[in-house]
């Protein structure tokens, strides 16, 4: 038999899919993260899904938090516009989704749309339980953190909606490569002064952490803010513009200085959200994933002095990018089958 899971997200749809095999372990057919922003290519996501088609999955396990996007009107339409396209590109097939309440089918999503609204952290739950039974998982991604707390293997969120988990240090929206800089900090070093900072949209975090070597330039992977080239250079020249200046008048060491300013001051954030959660739950233990090579959850982590457990000890780079459409997939087999305990012999 063979499994698909789907993250479809505002900027990025990821999808994997296995093989069941007769030991019922999972053999890895295929990956894949696409970047498709549903603020203004919606329309897209049909082709998109109708390449995964191809694969003929017997089961389509689905996570969405793309009804957030301003592409749409409200989140209710945003889900029904997504399931709809699912229903009608999979309506031969085992079709489940993603909610608080475990893994619901089409109609009970048309009846209450909310339920299966922003839920993919809990897919991602469902892996790291394996793992870890009493931890925090966390997880940056291209635009947000995932702090999520796990006891007895259980995900153990106080916030279940998106406003709800910002409350409770849950969710932190920053993240590798879409966050505007002016959001993490409103003031940079430039010449041995501080600078405020502008209010444009004039760089990202994915300059960055270019301009750090957390990334390559193949990771840069949504748009640039100016629509230029993604090289070092443009990066480079994008951050400059944030205290209103170029390649001429910001020198080069200025430029690296404010990255790694901007860098810290993002480890700051995340670690105000992880500390809400480890004084409330008394874990000592997070199971981190980032997005490429970053290393701000780590350092995040370490800054509090908990136990860092590396999620590519267990998995493969290409599937910690990915977690909760592998999370999904396990959801549906705790309904259907045996589980080993130890998830490394559980996929092949």
């Amino acid at each position: 038999m063979k499994i698909m899971g789907l993250d479809i997200g505002g900027a990025n749809t990821d999808c994997c899919i296995f093989n069941i095999t007769d030991e019922n372990k999972l053999k890895l057919l295929k990956t894949s993260k696409e970047y498709l922003p549903m603020w203004n290519k919606k329309e897209e996501l049909y082709n998109l899904l109708n390449e995964f088609k191809k694969y003929d999955a017997d089961v389509i396990c689905v996570t969405i938090t793309a009804e957030l996007s301003d592409g749409f009107i409200s989140k209710k339409e945003g889900i029904n516009y997504i399931i709809d396209i699912v229903d009608d590109l999979f309506n031969k097939k085992i079709v489940k989704y993603v909610t608080y309440d475990g893994l619901k089918d089409y109609e009970e999503i048309k009846e209450n749309p909310l339920n299966a609204a922003a839920a993919n952290w809990i897919g991602s739950a469902a892996l790291i339980k394996y793992i870890k039974k009493n931890c925090v998982f966390m997880d940056m991604g291209s635009t947000t953190t995932d702090i999520i707390p796990i006891i007895n293997k259980k995900e153990a969120a106080i916030g279940h909606d998106d406003t709800d988990r910002l409350c409770a240090g849950e969710l932190v929206y920053t993240g590798m490569l879409r966050t505007n800089v002016a959001t993490i900090t409103h003031e940079v070093p430039v010449n041995s002064k501080t600078a405020t900072v502008s209010s444009e949209l004039f760089a990202i975090t994915a300059d960055v952490n270019m301009i750090l070597g957390n990334i390559t330039e193949d990771k840069y992977t949504c748009n640039t803010p100016d629509g230029n080239c993604k090289d070092l250079i443009s990066c480079k020249r994008r951050l400059s513009r944030v205290v209103c200046g170029d390649l001429d008048t910001i020198s080069n060491e200025n430029i690296e200085n404010i990255a790694q300013y901007i860098h810290n001051q993002q480890i700051i954030q995340v670690s105000k959200g992880l500390l809400k959660v480890v004084e409330r739950t008394g874990l000592d233990t997070v199971v981190i994933t980032n997005l490429s090579h970053g290393t701000i959850c780590k350092k995040a982590a370490k800054q509090l002095g908990l136990n860092i457990i590396d999620l590519e000890e267990f998995l493969s780079k290409e599937l910690c990018d990915i977690t909760p459409t592998l999370g999904s997939i396990i959801m549906y087999l705790e309904l259907t089958s045996e589980i080993k305990e130890n998830l490394p012999i559980f996929i092949d």
